[in-house]
């Protein structure tokens, strides 16, 4: 894989959850998620809108050396951080979640455009990261998206 399969690879597995979000209105966003309990179709949103950034956030971290969730002596726990997130996010708008999924993606293409082959796929780049950022990326994008495209139907 390169940059630009990467890239492909996102946005086409991308599209149904844009086109999914886009036809749900407000009151059907903040409707229950289905085959999720306790979540609605807008924590799906900002669940996913938070892994985009994840990513974008490893990327600058790798490029800059800096662990971007440093102090943890504890194994990385993604169940934690979905607990977290969803807390985080229970108050927003729909509107609110819906741009703020639709600008992390953006931002996401714009940080996997502007890095190296490198960068993208360098192996074992920093203690703190496991692989390469690439696999980083799609775990929290193109094997992550499909998912949840059914809890946004």
């Amino acid at each position: 894989m390169d940059k630009n399969a990467l890239l492909r690879q996102m946005r086409e597995t991308h599209a149904p959850i844009e086109a999914a979000a886009d036809a749900l209105d407000d009151e059907a966003l903040g409707a229950p998620a289905p085959d999720m309990e306790g979540w609605t179709r807008k924590d799906v949103l900002a669940h996913l809108a938070w892994w985009n950034d994840h990513s974008t956030n490893v990327i600058e971290g790798n490029r800059s050396g800096v662990d971007p969730y440093p102090g943890g002596e504890e194994p990385w726990d993604p169940d934690a951080w979905n607990a977290r997130i969803l807390a985080e996010n229970r108050d927003r708008s729909a509107g609110d979640v819906r741009r703020g999924e639709a600008d992390s993606f953006a931002r996401l293409l714009a940080a996997v455009g502007g890095a190296t082959h490198e960068e993208l796929f360098g192996e074992d780049p920093h203690p703190w990261l496991d692989g390469t950022v690439a696999e980083t990326i799609v775990a929290d994008s193109t094997d992550h998206y499909p998912d949840h495209v059914p809890h946004l139907a």
